[in-house]
């Protein structure tokens, strides 16, 4: 979290709405996590935008450098972002 500024904290990916955009500064704890989120294109310094939170506990669906991610929400709250 070196590259961010210090008047702005780092967020889950889940505090965003449709249409933001943000930067991920963090993945959450444990090799095997940040290894599965890296494999699928998210990693430190990767802007993303939320394309749609589905209702009723459903998906965060992500644009990913113009690849749309579905991951559900436990594991967006693993992700630390910080607001562009």
């Amino acid at each position: 979290m070196s590259d961010m500024n210090p008047d702005e904290k780092a967020v889950p990916l889940t505090s965003l709405f449709p249409g933001e955009r943000a930067k991920i500064v963090a993945l959450g704890h444990g090799m095997g996590r940040q290894r599965h989120f890296r494999t699928m294109g998210l990693m430190e310094g990767k802007i993303v935008e939320i394309i749609a939170i589905q209702p009723a506990r459903g998906p965060v669906v992500l644009n990913v450098e113009g690849t749309q991610i579905a991951i559900g929400r436990g594991m967006a709250r693993h992700i630390l972002i910080q607001k562009i």
